[in-house]
């Protein structure tokens, strides 16, 4: 089995995760109207829908090399990528309480990752 190959997919799903997000916020920004036919036709809607679409697809490969219980915690990484791009794109603050909680996913992260024989 290459466990490579489902690396790049997991990969590949933290980014269109995150992309999703990163783009909705985006189309909220560019939002002048509730109006669903303006929603729709938002281009940072549809990128945020497409991100969503390929993130998908890409789950379904990775699922292929990994178990569920191993490959899901990695999907917390999305917080990481969003934080960081809250601060750079959108000037938005990282506050101490945010940190604190990207260390407790970070540990959760790697014990869940591990195997049990990791901790024998």
């Amino acid at each position: 089995m290459n466990y490579r190959t489902g690396t790049v997919f997991i990969l590949l799903c933290i980014l269109f995760q995150s992309g999703s997000g990163i783009f909705g916020k985006y189309a909220a920004i560019d939002l002048s109207s509730a109006a669903s036919n303006f929603v729709v036709t938002n281009p940072f809607y549809l990128m945020s829908l497409s991100c969503l679409v390929l993130q998908a697809i890409f789950w379904q490969q990775a699922l292929k090399y990994y178990p569920l219980s191993f490959a899901y915690p990695f999907m917390s990484m999305v917080n990481f990528v969003i934080l960081l791009s809250s601060a750079f794109l959108f000037e938005e603050s990282i506050t101490p309480e945010n940190v604190i909680g990207l260390v407790i996913i970070s540990i959760g992260i790697t014990m869940l990752s591990r195997t049990t024989s990791d901790f024998a």
